[in-house]
């Protein structure tokens, strides 16, 4: 059964084709997977520095033994597709729940042994105001799929399309400025 949530699946609604606001032409396969390699406090430091203060890996990261991250998954429905728009994001959490999280890492069942856990957003989304440090709470997965971040914060306008959803034409947006944006 396909996941949206493991780490070896790209996301695209196959059966929809859209036209790219960059280039005008129509695409088949609306891209509805983005995600950020680090969390920004990684990203942000030099070569040296992470050299120095950093351990990351695919899926876990630690700076200065002090500020501990899990990547995830963020997921937003699009309204009458049964697909997802998805985010793959970093959150910061703590050292207790980091320990635990990687304990299980590859315990069968863990879904139902641990979590959830509070956490923080740990990456600004340009198409969304104030994403950084978000409330959110990570909801451990079955072993081979990434945790389910949840936001809390209900006035922000990334927790608000999490909740509600997002029209199909709306995620085409999302994926032609995206795209955009990552083309340079």
């Amino acid at each position: 059964m396909y996941d949206p949530r493991r780490s070896d699946n790209p996301r695209t609604m196959h059966n929809s084709s859209f036209r790219c606001s960059s280039c005008g032409q129509e695409h088949a396969g609306l891209p509805l997977s983005f995600a950020a390699d680090y969390p920004d406090p990684y990203a942000n430091l030099s070569a040296e520095a992470r050299e120095l203060r950093a351990i990351a890996g695919s899926d876990q990261c630690i700076i200065d033994q002090q500020e501990f991250y899990i990547r995830g998954c963020l997921e937003i429905p699009v309204i009458g597709t049964g697909e997802v728009f998805m985010w793959g994001l970093w959150a910061r959490i703590s050292e207790a729940a980091f320990e635990e999280i990687s304990d299980h890492w590859e315990s069968q069942g863990r879904e139902a042994m641990i979590g959830p856990y509070k956490g923080r957003l740990a990456n600004s989304l340009s198409i969304y105001p104030d994403t950084l440090n978000q409330r959110l709470e990570v909801r451990i997965s079955p072993v081979g799929s990434r945790p389910l971040f949840i936001l809390e914060e209900a006035g922000n306008a990334l927790c608000i399309e999490q909740r509600a959803g997002l029209n199909p034409q709306r995620a085409a947006e999302y994926a032609c400025l995206l795209l955009r944006m990552a083309n340079g």
